[in-house]
């Protein structure tokens, strides 16, 4: 995911639980794992569908940016579905 403050990205392997609110008032949440990082947004595989500018509550278990047990915020600027049906998706943080 690009970012226009050319924060460095790094990969990491981190647990994710991932919550939100869908269009119908529906709560939900999904556990996920990082894909990449920086100080500024993150990316991650979902099963569950989100739509643009849809807003999360992400939880990262261990993160060699945030630390451990860390909740971030952030809106959904970037879907990519793959072949499987899971959503590659890119958040950028509050």
């Amino acid at each position: 995911m690009a970012n226009g403050s050319g924060a460095a990205r790094t990969n990491e392997n981190s647990i994710l639980l991932i919550k939100w609110t869908n269009a119908d008032g529906v709560s939900l949440s999904e556990q996920s794992q990082t894909h990449d990082i920086s100080v500024n947004g993150i990316s991650f595989y979902l099963r569950s569908p989100v739509w643009l500018d849809t807003h999360l509550i992400i939880t990262i278990g261990s993160s060699e940016l945030f630390g451990r047990l860390h909740t971030l915020t952030g809106k959904v600027v970037r879907i990519q579905t793959d072949a499987l049906g899971r959503q590659f998706v890119g958040v950028r943080f509050d």
